[in-house]
């Protein structure tokens, strides 16, 4: 654990002012909990005069409109680092002394500038896939060692479980599950709704073009519209809402599994759920069965807003903490994530039966669009598929075209 002070800590004086405070943000729940128990008490071991506070991100926006914001927040890939280096609040890392050291220990695939600098570090990783229930497969004569490869597989293999008798208990069962419960906060979602739509496509269209200039999701070649309509037939065999989880015993498959669930396993209806015998975790459906699957890369962002030098300095040596080795794997067990450091990939745990399909699948993510306008797009699209998929209102060509029109004027604007 003494790496990170070798290669960061020392750049700073130890002759720290007393009263020296930074902000650090993270969600709620198991993030502050892992910074408060582990990671802070290590910091203040060699900055003992500096008080570190810990804050949800439950109101980052309003607070950057107030021009409050904390120092380091562990936010998401994509569209925020864009959208907060855009704005002129974020510190880029390019400019601390070891952060060639540190990047060169970081799998590039997850790194990306944005404006030619480098305004986050990838804290973890990890990404979504699909999880099925081997017992209903069965009791729907279903192969629980061949799940569905294609939409159309899976749409087959939904119906036969949706046709299933309901439980003991009156539950019926559903074929699929979606998270619909969520479609109104706003572009997260569709991080977990984008890879779906990525396998119509193979992942060659995102929302908007490269250089994040204007939309392509309207090309034919995207198929938006196909994604639309076969989600609106998926919707057939799942719950309004997320009712009953996955975990209920009562769903047959759901398509947007990330590894960090995997502790819900242990407390699903009954008894416990055992990957590789009540459940198995499979790749998401593709539009052709040699296609390959791709799925979204998600998790945790680093990223240091512009406050004082100094705090600047000391959340730098916070950030150096938090990809030592020994902490980053302490943090990925305990926060259900994957690693972004070369150096842990062939570690046990990460070839678990747990872990290996996710790490698998790494190499075959995309990762959020890096554009500001991306979360504003992203919102338009869940409009619409709310109105195709939950209230048919649309046909999901005319859905394309209305997302296309409003898209078009967020750029005007």
């Amino acid at each position: 654990m003494k790496k990170w002070l070798c290669a960061c800590v020392l750049v700073l004086s130890m002759q720290t002012v007393a009263g020296t405070r930074i902000e650090v943000m993270s969600p709620a729940g198991n993030y502050m909990n892992f910074l408060r128990q582990e990671v802070i008490p290590e910091f203040n071991k060699h900055y003992p005069d500096v008080e570190v506070v810990l804050s949800n991100d439950e109101n980052l926006e309003t607070r950057m409109a107030a021009g409050d914001m904390p120092n380091l927040y562990a936010g998401v890939f994509g569209y925020q680092p864009a959208k907060y280096a855009r704005l002129g609040k974020l510190v880029y890392f390019d400019q601390f002394e070891g952060y060639q050291q540190l990047i060169d220990r970081i799998d590039p695939r997850f790194l990306r500038k944005n404006f030619g600098r480098t305004y986050y570090i990838p804290w973890n990783v990890t990404t979504q896939m699909m999880i099925y229930n081997r017992e209903l497969f069965s009791e729907a004569g279903l192969d629980p060692d061949a799940p569905p490869r294609t939409w159309d597989e899976f749409l087959v293999a939904a119906k036969k479980i949706s046709q299933l008798p309901s439980r003991p208990d009156g539950s019926p069962v559903y074929g699929t599950v979606l998270w619909n419960d969520v479609l109104s906060s706003g572009s997260w979602y569709w991080g977990m709704l984008a890879q779906l739509y990525y396998n119509f496509n193979q992942g060659q269209y995102s929302l908007l073009n490269r250089f994040g200039t204007h939309p392509v999701f309207d090309k034919p070649q995207a198929n938006m519209a196909r994604f639309f309509a076969t989600m609106q037939k998926v919707q057939q065999y799942a719950p309004t809402t997320m009712e009953k989880s996955f975990f209920s015993r009562n769903i047959g498959m759901w398509l947007q599994f990330g590894f960090g669930w995997k502790t819900n396993l242990k407390e699903a209806a009954g008894r416990p759920m055992v990957i590789g015998e009540d459940v198995d975790v499979a790749p998401l459906p593709t539009l052709h069965p040699n296609d390959t699957p791709v799925s979204t890369l998600d998790g945790r962002a680093l990223m240091i807003f512009k406050s004082s030098l100094e705090q600047e300095q000391l959340s730098w040596a916070f950030v150096q903490l938090l990809m030592d080795d020994e902490m980053n794997h302490k943090a990925n067990i305990a926060l259900g994530q994957l690693p972004a450091l070369i150096a842990l990939k062939n570690r046990p745990y990460y070839q678990s039966k747990e872990a290996r399909p996710f790490v698998d699948q790494l190499p075959n993510t995309v990762m959020s669009e890096p554009f500001a306008q991306s979360s504003d797009v992203a919102n338009i699209i869940l409009q619409q598929y709310s109105k195709v998929v939950l209230k048919h209102e649309l046909t999901p060509e005319q859905a394309v075209v209305e997302a296309s029109a409003k898209a078009r004027k967020v750029f005007k604007k």
